[in-house]
């Protein structure tokens, strides 16, 4: 069945079945035209694309076996500063004049 545009007096829009959207303008019906969001969908991700690479080359970048064993060092000094301060804290002080 043939698609039948409305009349203009009570719309001057129509949509297709297949989505398109016609209006009514100057005495004829003309396809309205379409949008082209896909290049702008297609260079944001083209961006976000570029800043995840980045970030993953940053992050390639690291020597993560280093600062393990840094921070286990560094655990290890917490651990035996924290040990001492318990003993001091233990520990009566005589102060003789």
């Amino acid at each position: 069945m043939p698609f039948q545009f409305p009349d203009p007096a009570v719309s001057t829009t129509a949509t297709l079945p297949n989505g398109e959207i016609w209006e009514y303008h100057n005495g004829a019906w003309r396809a309205r035209p379409t949008q082209d969001d896909d290049q702008q969908q297609i260079d944001a991700l083209d961006e976000r694309i570029t800043v995840n690479e980045d970030e993953i080359d940053a992050l390639e970048g690291l020597d993560i076996t280093s600062a393990i064993s840094l921070l286990q060092i560094a655990r290890q000094d917490i651990i035996e500063l924290k040990s001492k301060v318990n003993t001091l804290e233990l520990t009566n002080f005589l102060i003789l004049e």
